[in-house]
């Protein structure tokens, strides 16, 4: 610590009245606050000016103005968002930004540490609106975690992970932390702060308040979160649902054309050998032995086309699987699952001898 002074004018004779000047006299302390206003700001405040030059200067595009206005950002919110030079991207361009091993790496937005900058995903379909509000959010409050102290992410932290200990039984979220873990070791608490700002309803009021520092309406953008990722859910499900369809109508095809094989062998086997006798006693034993081997013909042949339908109804589920899965592409990284079933072919007919 320093003690401060005051400073005196030349001494006079002795018994004479000392006089001191005012401005001298204030000085050390004008001094002394100067030099702690200068430290404070060397250490809080470089990356605010910064932050704030930036998002003066910035031009953001007519689309970028559009999410920052439907966005409900507070002052600060906006201020860190424009200071992160957000930008929306097409696909091609995107995936060159937002590689899945950077930061941030989700497949509609992400947030770069090394240049500070937000990168969105295009997102074009009408019955997502809103969602690149919520990931607009999601990245501010990566840049928000990125200027906080070592002393302020701890605070945080732990009132991050007293929300994620309430959703330990929810298995979308620890399949999806078990992905950061892996993919981006170390961003746990990073991550959670924007998951769980943007996607959890309720949350403690101490961490509320902590959000309210940037996002001016947090429920609305949970709502928007909520309602667009019903659309991902129920994409998601029917591609679950037609799959295990799928998988399960390939077995009882691959069975019943086993079976159907196998029984036409045998037919074809028996007709030989009906052709072959010449014990027959009478016509009409000759003729119940024929009918018999016309019935077990006929029966094949019904689960042949049984076969085929299955086979019909297979594919076209595949058509609609891989129609589906086009209207998640690009998307949702999560989602974005290229057709891994093909089409099963035709099955042949079995060759039968003449009866």
């Amino acid at each position: 610590m320093m003690t401060l002074f005051d400073y005196e004018t030349a001494p006079t004779a002795v018994g004479a009245r000392r006089r001191r000047n005012p401005l001298t006299r204030a000085l050390p302390t004008v001094l002394a606050l100067a030099l702690v206003a200068a430290g404070i700001f060397g250490f809080l405040g470089f990356q605010r000016l910064v932050d704030q030059y930036t998002a003066w200067t910035f031009k953001p595009s007519a689309a970028v103005t559009t999410i920052l206005d439907s966005a409900d950002l507070t002052g600060q919110g906006r201020l860190l968002f424009l200071a992160s030079k957000p930008v929306i991207e097409s696909a091609s361009t995107f995936a060159s930004n937002c590689a899945s091993n950077r930061e941030g790496s989700g497949i509609l937005g992400c947030y770069v540490p090394r240049t500070r900058s937000i990168y969105l995903f295009n997102v074009t379909d009408k019955r997502l609106s809103g969602l690149t509000e919520v990931v607009a959010a999601h990245e501010m409050l990566h840049a928000a975690w990125d200027r906080m102290n070592t002393v302020e992410r701890q605070q945080v932290t732990a009132l991050l992970e007293a929300e994620a200990a309430k959703l330990s039984g929810n298995a979308a979220f620890q399949t999806r932390m078990a992905y950061y873990a892996k993919n981006e070791p170390g961003q746990r608490d990073n991550e959670l702060h924007s998951i769980i700002g943007t996607e959890v309803a309720s949350i403690s009021p101490a961490l509320e308040a902590h959000y309210a520092t940037w996002l001016g309406n947090r429920q609305a953008i949970v709502a928007l979160q909520a309602k667009t990722n019903a659309v991902f859910s129920d994409l998601a499900k029917r591609s679950n649902d037609l799959t295990t369809a799928m998988d399960a109508l390939q077995t009882t095809i691959n069975t019943e054309y086993s079976a159907y094989t196998s029984g036409y062998a045998q037919l074809n086997a028996d007709i030989r050998r009906f052709n072959a006798r010449t014990d027959f006693t009478s016509v009409r034993e000759e003729d119940q032995a024929r009918h018999e081997l016309e019935v077990r013909r006929a029966a094949l042949d019904a689960r042949y086309a049984d076969i085929l339908a299955k086979t019909a109804d297979y594919n076209a589920d595949l058509t609609e699987l891989t129609a589906i899965r086009d209207q998640t592409a690009g998307l949702n990284e999560a989602l974005n699952h290229a057709p891994t079933k093909g089409g099963i072919p035709t099955p042949t007919p079995a060759s039968g001898s003449g009866g």
